[in-house]
Parts: C-alpha cells; sequence; structure tokens
C-alpha cells in the first residue's frame, strides 16, 4: 500500500513535509517525497505517529454519567463498583468494542486495560484491530481465594503475543489498598518470572499518602518488574529517585481523571526532570468520562503551567501522548512515522481555521486541535477507521447493542 501526497509529521522533534508512505506487512518499508505509485491519495491531510492511552478500563465505557459529582470513596464504593460486580461477559465484550470505537475516531492506536472477565476484553480486541495490553483487575490477599491471580495467569498463556503480537497481556493489582502486601509480592514474583508489564493505580489520593509510601512497594518487589505506575498524583520527588533506579518504572499521568474525583494534579515536571518516563492514560470512562486523548494531552500541558508556563512545552507532551506510551506498552517499534516502524499512524484534517495560521504545527496540534480533526486510523497496516467510517464492525448494531444493555444496568 502506497500512501501519497500527505504531509508527514514523524514525531516530536521533527517538521512536517509532503510525500508518501509505503506500507507492507504492517510495516512502513519507506518513506520518501516522490513516488510514480499511489494508492490512496491524502492531498491536504497530515500523517502523525498514533496515540497510546495507557490507563483506562474499557468497559466501563457503559458506566459513562453513571456517577458524576462524587468524592473518590463514595464514586467507587458506592456507585461504581455494586455495578461493575453485575456486569456479565457479553456486556463487558460490547464495552469494549464501544470504547475501540471512540478510541480509534480519536486516533489511540493501543490501550492498557485493568478490569475483570478480561477474557471478553481479549476477544474484544482480538476482533476490532487494536493493539492493546490487557490485564486482570487484581484485590485480596496471598491465598488467592478468589482465583484472579490464576486467572491473570490463564489469561497470560492463552493470550500473550497473539495475534502477530499487538495483544499482550500484563498483571493488574488494582492498588495498595486492596491488596495486601503478601499479595503484592507474589503478583510482582510471577509477574517478573513471565517478564510481564505490571499496572496498578499508585498514590492516587492523599488517603493513600497517609497509607504507604512508594518505597514500600518497591521492597516488595516492583524495583523487579516492569511496571506501569498509574497517576501518581501524591509521589514525592525523593520517591521519584527511588523508582529512577528500579528495573522499570513508567508512569501513566491521567489529568481529566485526577481532576474530576477531586484527587489532585501530579508534579509532572518533577517526574521528567528525575528521568521518568510519563505517558499518557484517560482512565475508564466512569471516572473522564471521554477517550479523548487530544483533550488529556492539552490539559496535561495547562495545568503544570499553572505553577510555570515554562512546564511542559508541547513537543514534550506530543511524545509524551505518542513515543513514550509506545515504550511503556512494550512497543518499542511504534509512536513514529519512520522506515522499520509498525503502521501505527493517524491522519489528521488541517484544513480547519484552527490549524491557521500555522506558526508551530505541534504547538496547533496540542493546544487548538481535537480529535474531531481525526481522518483516519491505522494500526499495524489497517484502516479500523477512515473518513466517518467503522471499518470493522457496523456502527449502527453497536449503538443498538449498547442502548439494550444501558437498560439492563440501570435496573441494576
Amino acid at each position: 500500500m502506497v500512501i501519497c501526497n500527505a504531509r508527514i509529521l514523524k514525531d516530536w522533534s521533527s517538521t512536517p513535509f509532503e510525500g508518501f508512505l509505503r506500507i507492507e506487512n504492517g510495516k512502513i518499508v519507506e518513506i520518501g517525497r516522490k513516488t510514480d505509485v499511489c494508492d490512496i491519495d491524502l492531498e491536504g491531510k497530515l500523517i502523525i505517529p498514533g496515540f497510546f492511552n495507557t490507563h483506562t478500563h474499557a468497559p466501563m465505557s457503559l458506566l459513562k454519567g453513571i456517577s458524576d459529582d462524587e468524592p473518590f470513596d463514595t464514586w467507587l464504593f458506592k456507585k461504581v463498583l455494586p455495578v461493575e460486580n453485575k456486569l456479565t461477559e457479553e456486556m463487558i465484550y460490547w464495552g469494549t468494542i464501544l470504547a475501540q470505537m471512540e478510541m480509534v475516531r480519536r486516533g489511540i492506536v493501543a490501550f492498557v486495560d485493568m478490569y475483570f472477565k478480561e477474557e471478553w476484553v481479549a476477544q474484544a480486541v482480538a476482533d476490532f484491530g487494536m493493539k492493546a495490553v490487557l490485564t486482570r483487575g487484581l484485590v485480596g490477599d496471598e491465598r488467592d481465594d478468589g482465583g484472579r491471580l490464576r486467572e491473570n495467569l490463564a489469561l497470560f498463556e492463552k493470550w500473550h503475543e497473539s495475534h502477530g503480537g499487538r495483544i499482550k497481556i500484563g498483571f493488574g493489582p488494582h492498588s495498595p489498598y486492596l491488596c495486601t502486601p503478601g499479595y503484592l509480592r507474589k503478583i510482582f514474583d510471577v509477574a517478573s518470572f513471565n517478564d510481564a508489564i505490571v499496572t496498578m493505580h499508585i498514590l492516587e489520593t492523599k488517603k493513600e499518602r497517609r497509607m504507604y509510601r512508594l518505597e514500600d512497594l518497591l521492597k516488595l518487589g516492583m524495583s523487579k518488574v516492569k511496571m506501569i505506575a498509574v497517576h501518581c498524583v501524591y509521589m514525592e520527588e525523593s520517591e521519584m529517585k527511588e523508582a529512577k533506579k528500579a528495573f522499570s518504572f513508567y508512569i501513566s499521568h491521567n489529568p481529566s481523571s485526577n481532576l474530576k474525583l477531586g484527587n489532585g494534579v501530579p508534579k509532572v515536571h518533577e517526574m521528567m526532570k528525575n528521568e521518568l518516563i510519563v505517558s499518557l492514560g484517560t482512565d475508564g470512562s466512569a471516572s473522564n468520562n471521554s477517550l479523548d486523548i487530544w483533550h488529556e494531552m492539552r490539559l496535561a500541558a495547562l495545568i503544570q503551567k499553572l505553577r510555570n508556563p515554562k512546564f511542559l512545552p508541547s513537543k514534550t507532551v506530543f511524545k509524551i501522548a505518542t513515543f513514550n506510551g509506545a515504550v511503556a506498552m512494550g512497543f518499542e517499534k511504534s509512536g513514529k512515522v519512520v522506515e522499520g516502524f509498525d503502521a501505527d499512524i493517524v491522519v489528521v484534517d488541517t484544513k480547519k481555521p484552527h490549524y491557521y495560521p500555522e506558526i508551530d504545527l505541534i504547538s496547533n496540534l496540542v493546544h487548538a486541535g481535537n480529535s474531531g480533526d481525526v481522518f483516519a486510523t491505522m494500526v499495524n497496516g489497517e484502516w479500523l477507521y477512515y473518513d466517518g467510517k467503522f471499518l470493522k464492525v457496523e456502527e449502527e448494531q453497536v449503538y443498538k447493542k449498547v442502548e439494550e444493555i444501558k437498560d439492563k444496568i440501570l435496573s441494576i
């Protein structure tokens, strides 16, 4: 496949140029300025790297609006968990399909998920075509009475590196307040043995800040695993220095969720000053209520500028939303539009008033652009969304199914 006449932005440090991409077997094999062959003419459009959402709970797309304007503990324990406990496998599947539709419509090519009945999340990802790191949410103690860790292991054995490597399986301890130290130690041991990613909500709230320090988790074995630490709102600079010493420690910054639930603003500038790699996440639709990475990108920049307008410049935020997420998820050959990388790209329509004048394209993308500008999204060389159409599902069928599920949820 040769895509021609598009402007191409290779990464956060590049300037755009007009040229073509040649894609074979899911890879970008050639980039140039002129070609005599053209399969898809994208004249006037811009090609950028795909976005990576390093934290969400995809099936919670069904719970959008179920609990707004509540403090964190009320939202989670009194509103969300009672409904979640009654979600069926079918609901999980269709919620994940709906979430993927929203994500690719907004230019997201991959996501990290933590939920239950994750086998059905995996099936939805397999059917739809996105990249993902999927984890079974784990709560409890080292006895694993509910069999959750065994379930996560079975998921790993069946799905890890499946579908050409676009589906990875990790382990998902929910948080230090819902997992005992012994259980966390066991999870870290299992993940380390299997060379798997671990993702967990860490220091999200003021209450958690009083409960533990990051060093406590590192001593339990977190220091030896591939870690995606979510939120880290109350991480202190001394803890950032300790995290840097760990085997592999990435942070998923979720600004909308942190603000909507009243949890606060993490010190992202200090994280990066201490050489921690920060990526971007939306969190789930029940706490955001959107899976719009463009909104997260701009918001991430703005809330840091409350302290200093020099913090988080546009190019840095764009890197956080693209390449940093790819690296955190283990998709090292993605997050850039360069030869040899996976064809995970987004086509943006910049023929709109808010992109003019073009003094700084990346500044326009971060601070003026929005997800409505996405014309197409490609994962591994396959279009999942193109010119207003979802190519892997019947759009109206999904909406009908989701409305039926909503009626069941509201009757719970």
